[in-house]
């Protein structure tokens, strides 16, 4: 008798736990944060090292392309039945330390 009450009274314990809302689930961002003001600004005909100093350091040289500067920034968010993801890809060209060229992709 007291073998069923307890497991009467875990089993009813144990269930409650599942009517509690999920924790709260941080955004996890990753790569280059870049403002939409910081990318308005950058020109083509500017040098490298200005192009540096406004958006910092890019998250890929190519060592196969060394002209070619990539900033990634990806966003994931969670909710309680989706996951949205967001990736936003800047291309810089240069060509002898000059921008001669701005892709987004």
């Amino acid at each position: 008798m007291k073998k069923t009450i307890f497991l009467l009274l875990a089993s009813v314990s144990l269930s409650a736990c599942s009517l509690l809302p999920e924790p709260y689930k941080t955004p996890v961002s990753q790569g280059n944060v870049l403002k939409q003001e910081q990318v308005a600004q950058v020109k083509v005909g500017m040098s490298a090292s200005q192009v540096s100093y406004l958006l910092g350091t890019p998250m890929v040289r190519d060592s196969f392309a060394p002209n070619e500067w990539h900033y990634l920034y990806t966003s994931l968010y969670a909710d309680d039945n989706t996951k949205k993801s967001e990736i936003d890809h800047l291309v810089l060209i240069f060509d002898n330390d000059i921008l001669q060229k701005i892709e987004q992709r």
